[in-house]
């Protein structure tokens, strides 16, 4: 506002500035406020997403607990289905959602629905967002597709992933895998590292040493 000299032209001047700005101001005013309240909302609402995800979560950890070769248990199976798609649905991309349908591929293989723990481990593989999960999901995969007859896609899988975690898991079911592809000598090759990864871990080696000494010899 430019300076006025008289109390009358400073009256008028804020009138002529209240009536070109005023309902902007208004405006402004509210959604500053309507901001900070949005925010709250938007904020409590995450918190009310987590909440729900991690109960959800929670319960499939209870649920996981439940032995379902049994026969009887069919109904808590299909419950454990059940709160694993709720939560697949109500929060995709999340980590609990993949970690949800880790817990799901766990109980498939239990009970021989091989399809089912590929597609859940598939899902996980994608959507988990740290690296170490997003491995170790991949070494499940890679071991059912081993477990399935698939050593080819078991072995592109693991040779694909960083060598960064969980190098001696990596490269010991990589040994495993080029076994059953009859590729002995490129087997102890990944036997002799992951030994190697384990020792300098302060890990056991003995379940390695013995797939070694099973090896053919001359390889």
């Amino acid at each position: 506002m430019d300076y006025l000299k008289t109390d009358e032209e400073q009256g008028e001047a804020l009138k002529r500035w209240l009536a070109q700005n005023g309902l902007g101001l208004v405006v402004a005013i509210g959604v500053g406020v309507g901001s900070v309240l949005g925010y709250q909302q938007w904020q409590q609402h995450q918190i009310n997403q987590q909440s729900d995800a991690a109960g959800r979560y929670q319960e499939l950890i209870e649920l996981s607990a439940i032995n379902f070769a049994d026969p009887e248990t069919a109904s808590d199976y299909e419950r454990l289905l059940t709160v694993a798609d709720g939560l697949r649905q109500s929060h995709a991309g999340s980590n609990y959602a993949a970690l949800g349908a880790g817990i799901v591929a766990a109980q498939a293989v239990e009970r021989g629905d091989f399809d089912l723990a590929v597609s859940q481990l598939t899902y996980a593989e994608t959507e988990l967002e740290l690296p170490e999960l997003k491995i170790m999901t991949s070494l499940r995969l890679a071991r059912l597709e081993l477990e399935l007859g698939e050593g080819d896609s078991a072995l592109s899988r693991v040779q694909s992933l960083s060598t960064e975690f969980f190098q001696g898991s990596r490269s010991e079911l990589e040994g495993d895998i080029l076994v059953a592809l009859d590729q002995p000598l490129k087997a102890r090759e990944a036997y002799l590292e992951a030994q190697a990864s384990l020792t300098k871990a302060g890990l056991n080696t003995a379940v390695v040493d013995l797939k070694l000494s099973a090896l053919p010899e001359g390889s």
